[in-house]
């Protein structure tokens, strides 16, 4: 019972879609009485136009304002043409009924994976981390047809057989009582098939998504990775490992068709032996003359009527367990409550950017803390580097200010506001934040650069990219600022994507700016280039850079340094000089490795060229 509330809920994605349900549920209701219908020319034709009977007086009434109705070939003719007449209104009525059905059935399926998609981006990047991209992707793309599966394969067919089998059970009971009840023996039986063979064709149908989930993830990975894996020749390794899993899809699929098909010999074995019960029975109640000819020939035409309502039930449940092994994994996503999110009173504010970390700790899941009791304040307008080892935590620290996560414990202000009261869209909309590795989208560069601000008139744009020492190898582009890059920036060279990160940094002109080891793995000219524009962009704003070259901070009004999660040391470069910690330290090592390589490859370089 609960599984089955869990798949309703989807339904609520019907209401907005009424007019379509109604014009199926409509071209349902014709498409019973035509059912209702179809047996009785058929009957004419046995009783009254080859039997010889009398007409009841209210039909002969009707058939007499027809033209050429009169005598047995004008009733034939008017059988024949109530024949056709029942198909084409009835396959009338279901292109109706189908158009209606997909249209609906596509729109809930776009709303449902349009929320899924959008409740993805709200939650964290601690879920994230713990998810692969391509398993998210069949999620959305693949899953979230189980709503349309909801309502046009399983609630949709009940209520029309349903219907249908209430009206043909009047109908039968009118005819014949005991033949009725003896028809409706086989629902114990069919119970129990469904009951036997549901949960196998449930787990089935969720495992077999969940490989091809793990296919998709792969292709996505690999694709994503393409330069890593054709500089490490893996292509034949990622290949094998497709069709490894695809060999398990098939396999999967085939246990799955198995159970079905099973499912449906039983299904068919039962009501066939239900049907030629009552044949029999039929047949000895009309040699009994307890039944005439005709009566047991509707009898068995309402018959498939009524098994046919029965058999639809039954082999919804079979569509049921498909779609509710993808609703399960919908659910799985919707159901997580995002774990950063707007509280109830949220605020919308302007910010000078006055930052200060209040005893912060965090850790990622019951893991150790990757932050302990952060205790530290940057003014308006302060440039502070954070600095430290590997694993130190520097970026854990600076995340928390646009909530990429909260704080464990204590808390983080910005103008002495909690960070936790504001809107988390309009805290993120006042920083701006330069990446290591910028990612590049695969649109024109004026669209990248306006990816935050996409009002942004192209006057804006170009002087973003101006400002940022960009506009230069843009305009020597094939199409200028309307080029079309390659996926994540392919096209582009390191330094160019840095600049056209920063560029969109200009444009966002927010009053905090967050500076993540933007210029690692650039050589010496290109970072020139791009501290010049750092330089700019930073001036009049709260900034917090994150340093790899600990020689591009020197200048900062403060550096701080972490250690295992903890700040060990804070103040200007040359009084952290002075102290000799842990900035000295890393900082003497990094010039000790730069001397180092200038005297290892100087003579290198020589001996090449005297070679």
């Amino acid at each position: 019972m609960k599984s089955v509330t869990r798949q309703l809920r989807l339904l609520r994605y019907v209401a907005p879609h009424w007019r379509g349900v109604l014009v199926i549920l409509l071209s349902m209701a014709l498409s019973i009485g035509l059912d209702v219908l179809r047996p009785w020319p058929m009957k004419l034709l046995v009783d009254q136009v080859l039997g010889g009977r009398q007409l009841p007086e209210s039909l002969g009434k009707a058939l007499a304002m027809l033209p050429a109705s009169a005598g047995p070939q004008g009733l034939l003719l008017w059988v024949c043409i109530s024949t056709v007449l029942i198909f084409v209104i009835g396959t009338l009525m279901s292109i109706a009924s189908t158009v209606a059905g997909v249209g609906v059935g596509q729109r809930i399926t776009y709303s449902l994976g349009a929320d899924l998609f959008r409740h993805l981006q709200r939650l964290s990047l601690i879920f994230h981390s713990r998810r692969s991209v391509g398993d998210n992707l069949s999620r959305i793309t693949g899953d979230a047809y189980c709503a349309q599966t909801l309502l046009t394969s399983v609630v949709l067919p009940i209520i029309q057989s349903i219907v249908t089998l209430i009206v043909m059970f009047v109908i039968m009971w009118r005819l014949e009582p005991s033949i009725t009840l003896l028809s409706l023996a086989v629902t114990p039986c069919l119970a129990l098939v469904i009951r036997v063979f549901g949960r196998p064709m449930k787990t089935r149908s969720r495992q077999t998504r969940e490989i091809e989930s793990r296919m998709m993830s792969l292709v996505q990975q690999t694709l994503s990775a393409i330069p890593v894996v054709q500089a490490f020749a893996r292509e034949d390794v990622e290949h094998e490992l497709f069709r490894k899993y695809a060999n398990e899809a098939a396999i999967a699929y085939e246990r799955s068709t198995l159970a079905g098909m099973w499912f449906k010999l039983f299904v068919g074995l039962i009501t066939s032996l239900g049907t030629a019960l009552i044949m029999w029975t039929g047949a000895q109640y009309v040699m009994d003359g307890r039944m005439s000819v005709w009566t047991v020939l509707v009898f068995l035409a309402y018959l498939s009527s009524l098994y046919g309502p029965i058999n639809s039930i039954t082999y919804t449940a079979q569509t049921w367990q498909t779609a509710a092994a993808n609703t399960d994994r919908v659910l799985e996503i919707l159901d997580v409550a995002p774990d950063v999110d707007d509280a109830p009173d949220a605020i919308t504010r302007e910010i000078s950017g006055d930052v200060r970390y209040e005893n912060v700790t965090f850790a990622y899941d019951q893991n150790s803390p990757v932050l302990k009791n952060i205790n530290f304040e940057i003014r308006a307008g302060e440039v502070v580097a954070i600095v430290g080892p590997t694993g130190a935590g520097k970026t854990t620290l600076v995340n928390m200010i646009v909530r990429f996560f909260d704080p464990k414990t204590g808390r983080v202000l910005i103008d002495g506001v909690d960070i936790r009261a504001f809107a988390v869209r309009s805290l993120r909309e006042q920083v701006a934040i330069v990446l290591q590795e910028p990612f590049i989208f695969p649109m024109s560069i004026a669209d990248n650069i306006a990816y935050g601000r996409t009002e942004a008139t192209r006057e804006q744009i170009v002087a973003a990219a101006v400002a940022a020492n960009a506009d230069g190898f843009i305009r020597r582009l094939p199409s200028g600022y309307d080029t079309i890059v390659g996926e994540r920036g392919a096209t582009l060279s390191g330094g160019e994507k840095q600049r056209l990160s920063i560029a969109r940094a200009f444009l966002k002109d927010a009053p905090v700016l967050i500076l993540d080891e933007p210029t690692s793995a650039l050589d010496a000219q290109t970072e020139s280039l791009l501290l010049e524009a750092l330089n700019r962009l930073a001036k009049g704003r709260t900034t917090l850079i994150i340093a790899h070259r600990l020689s591009t901070i020197r200048n900062a009004d403060r550096i701080v340094a972490l250690d295992h999660g903890e700040i060990v040391e804070q103040g200007r470069h040359q009084e952290l000089m002075l102290r000799g910690g842990l900035y000295a330290n890393l900082y003497h090592r990094q010039m000790d490795l730069a001397h180092h390589d200038a005297t290892v490859v100087t003579p290198l370089s020589q001996a090449a060229v005297s070679a």
